[in-house]
């Protein structure tokens, strides 16, 4: 469906009261996971935390993009504060998603796939490794190194292709604002953990197993997709309960081609000349690792002609 001149507005109440409602759910799971006795409950709460924070995600999602609010002050102030939950930089998680739109699919990222000349078993390590919560670890581990050692994330050190298409697309202008965003980062956190009482040990459990989680879930929507800048992600069927948890980020097909679409109108959007595998079918078999692929990589610069298209 082409999209039209003006997309639909920000449902922007109803994704600032999204958004306070599950810092708040999120907060009150961490005070309770730092006061239960049992481990069974520990781990209950855990879990309960790892998916209540994948909607967090989703509308952070909304305002790398910004159509989280019309109001562009209130979505840059919820972006941060969204981001700061994750937990990371607004500036630099904005501008490594950015990227990756004009990336999709290409050989920088393609994670699902390799080359006959690539090595397999350190591709297939990366893989696993990235998304059993490596992906996420990467973003507070980019915190505390733009803190103590900047040179990391300016692109100086890390020699990784992805790793360094992301880190050379970021402005070298947007490092400083990054660095005050990864000081309040600690410092909310910090400061959540002393002023609430809460077990720190506890509390980074809780973070971890929602980074597991949202890490294993966060190519499913591109793996096996076409090598295509735009069309590289699918539409998965979800059930409804869960694609409203998403709010519909398993239209990711639709959201690549009409990134200026709001999350609530993405189903509206649909292709109709691409099938929808379901959620569960693409997760398994993305799980089977990296598949050999022939040397096709999408054109970088597709995003930008066709969107001028759109």
């Amino acid at each position: 469906m082409k999209e039209p001149l003006s997309p639909p507005p920000p449902p922007g109440r109803l994704n600032v009261c999204l958004a306070l409602g599950i810092i708040s759910g999120g907060v009150g799971l961490q005070w309770l996971a730092s006061r239960v006795e049992s481990d069974g409950a520990l781990l209950a709460l855990g879990i309960a935390f790892s998916f209540l924070f994948l909607p967090l995600y989703s509308l952070l999602h909304e305002a790398e993009h910004r159509v989280f609010h019309a109001n562009a002050s209130v979505n840059e102030a919820f972006g941060v504060l969204l981001a700061a939950f994750f937990p990371g930089p607004f500036t630099f998680l904005r501008a490594c998603h950015l990227g990756h739109h004009r990336r999709n699919r290409s050989d920088a990222e393609m994670f699902d796939l390799y080359y006959p000349s690539d090595n397999l078993a350190w591709k297939r390590v990366y893989f696993y490794f990235l998304y059993t919560g490596g992906f996420w670890v990467a973003v507070p581990l980019a915190v505390v190194s733009m803190l103590v050692w900047p040179r990391l994330l300016r692109g100086q050190v890390l020699k990784d292709p992805s790793t360094v298409a992301m880190l050379n697309g970021i402005p070298e202008g947007f490092f400083r604002r990054i660095r005050w965003e990864c000081a309040g980062v600690v410092l909310l956190h910090a400061g959540l953990i002393l002023g609430l009482g809460l077990s720190p040990g506890r509390y980074l459990l809780l973070y971890l197993l929602y980074g597991v989680n949202w890490s294993a879930q966060q190519y499913i929507t591109h793996a096996a997709s076409p090598r295509h800048v735009l069309d590289g992600a699918h539409n998965l069927r979800a059930a409804r309960p869960y694609e409203l948890l998403l709010l519909h980020f398993n239209w990711h097909l639709a959201h690549h081609q009409h990134p200026r679409v709001p999350w609530l109108y993405l189903p509206r959007y649909d292709d109709p000349s691409r099938e929808r595998p379901g959620y569960l079918t693409a997760f398994l078999r993305f799980w089977r690792g990296p598949r050999l692929t022939e040397r096709r990589e999408a054109d970088p610069d597709a995003w930008a002609r066709e969107s001028l298209r759109r």
